[in-house]
């Protein structure tokens, strides 16, 4: 029986809760690090569940004491980082709130760590994603899928836009320096699909940011534009605000368009469409067969990949943090491997 423990309650936890369930995981102990995790939403999730975690006031005596197999780390953003490389660092999967790291630095050591305890507990098939569960949506998925089979033929370009409704933050968004920025925050949502779907590799990136109209929350930039230039001539550009009216008929706006050599597809409104030769049409959309959360486990057990690699969540981010160091300097920044 796999042992799983959780720390913090801000992001998307709720991911893995089924799974655990229909796995029958032991769920032994939880941790709020930060005073806005939400810990009694949180209980009652998991007692929806069937879940009766021991609460523990220090995440590292819960890792010490309960030996986890994997640990839900998903506080406060500037910390998420340090907890996962003490995690690894212990033989312990991570399952991770986006961003990963809020740092350049905090990066690269937790890509260090994670590699240096890939190596050491080579027998625990350890793993680490991050929660980028938005890509097993249908529309997403059949994506995904259409493009991987050639079915637009050689991607040139890309535009992906991620829009929020502003909703009702917790303090702590109102300090960029806690929640990492909305470039890392929001954007890498569309970051990472331009990377992973359209299979482009950005190398340089110019972004820009503003505040105005960011509602009151204090170093919260309210709309974010990146331009990417990637590997051979090819390019991408990422929109990312949270100004979604409040009447919207949903929280969120996801859009992907990608251009290839045969043909256009788009992501709009929960659908996929296509331009090819045979003319314009909507793609029936599919199902993925396993959660992200899920995958994971599976690849834990030697079963199969998770398609949300640790490669993958590494290199959102860190294009992420650098087209975020691009708005703060103004500067063309290149987008190296660690």
């Amino acid at each position: 029986m796999l042992n799983i423990v959780q720390i913090g309650a801000i992001g998307h936890y709720a991911y893995a809760l089924p799974t655990a369930r229909k796995y029958n995981m032991k769920f032994s102990g939880i941790t709020f690090p930060h005073a806005e995790d939400g810990r009694e939403r949180a209980m009652r999730n998991l007692a929806r569940f069937g879940f009766e975690p021991h609460i523990y006031e220090d995440w590292k005596e819960m890792l010490e004491v309960e030996k986890p197999d994997i640990a839900v780390v998903n506080t406060v953003m500037a910390k998420n980082g340090e907890i996962a490389q003490a995690a690894l660092s212990m033989g312990i999967s991570v399952f991770c709130e986006k961003p990963v790291a809020t740092t350049l630095d905090g990066l690269f050591a937790l890509e260090n760590v994670y590699y240096e305890a890939k190596a050491r507990y080579a027998d625990r098939n350890l793993c680490f994603a991050g929660m980028f569960g938005i890509d097993y949506l249908p529309h997403f998925e059949t994506a995904y899928r259409f493009v991987k089979a050639g079915g637009i033929g050689e991607v040139r370009l890309a535009n992906a836009q991620k829009s929020y409704r502003m909703g009702n933050r917790e303090a702590f968004y109102s300090d960029r320096e806690q929640y990492g920025g909305t470039i890392p925050w929001v954007a890498i949502h569309a970051i990472e699909w331009v990377e992973r779907i359209g299979a482009l590799r950005p190398m340089t990136v110019m972004a820009y940011g503003s505040t105005a109209c960011n509602a009151g929350n204090g170093t919260m930039e309210a709309s974010t534009l990146c331009v990417f230039g990637c590997e051979d001539g090819k390019m991408a550009s990422v929109s990312a605000d949270v100004m979604r009216p409040k009447m919207a008929p949903s929280h969120d706006d996801d859009r992907l368009r990608l251009v290839g050599s045969e043909g256009v597809l788009e992501v709009r409104g929960g659908r996929v469409f296509v331009i090819d030769k045979d003319g314009e049409r909507e793609i029936p959309l599919v199902q993925t067969e396993t959660e992200l959360f899920e995958e994971m486990i599976l690849e834990m057990q030697g079963k199969g990949k998770c398609r949300v690699s640790a490669e993958d969540t590494f290199l959102a981010t860190r294009t992420a943090l650098l087209a975020r160091e691009s708005e703060d300097t103004g500067n063309l920044m290149e987008i190296k491997s660690i």
